[in-house]
């Protein structure tokens, strides 16, 4: 019962790991001019560049592809093992850990930024799929 839940999981998390890819690229300069700068409310530049793009020196980006990484490991190793409930409950942790950093980064985009970046946007849509299939999985294993 498991196996759609994770298959879906895991392809999210690919598509995670690819924005945060290029996100990175961009934040490091091996990229310029986002698709995503529309204007200075939609700008990635602003936000990816900005002072919160960093967390102790790390950027942003970079722990959204450990992230993003960890979920689909954990989510591929689900799928061959559909009765370890461990893995289901670091999938349930990490997911809404996710989600829930990902709404702080919005904040800061809303009412310290005064920009949102799309690509970051698109992420954080990314972790509620995730959370949602990832409480869903859990709870279709609770007896």
């Amino acid at each position: 019962m498991t196996k759609p839940y994770v298959k879906w999981i895991a392809g999210l998390a690919l598509v995670g790991i690819a924005l945060s890819v290029y996100s990175l690229l961009h934040k490091t300069g091996f990229t310029s001019g986002a698709f995503c700068n529309l204007n200075d409310t939609f700008s990635c530049d602003i936000v990816n560049q900005g002072p919160y793009s960093e967390l102790f020196g790390i950027p942003i980006a970079a722990i959204g592809i450990v992230g993003y990484l960890f979920i689909f490991l954990a989510a591929v190793v689900k799928g061959k093992n559909p009765s370890d409930r461990q893995l289901s409950m670091f999938l349930l942790v990490a997911a809404w850990g996710g989600f829930l950093f990902s709404l702080y980064l919005s904040g800061l985009e809303a009412f310290v930024l005064y920009a949102w970046c799309i690509v970051c946007l698109t992420s954080q849509a990314l972790m509620a799929a995730i959370a949602v299939l990832a409480s869903l999985n859990y709870r279709s294993e609770r007896v």
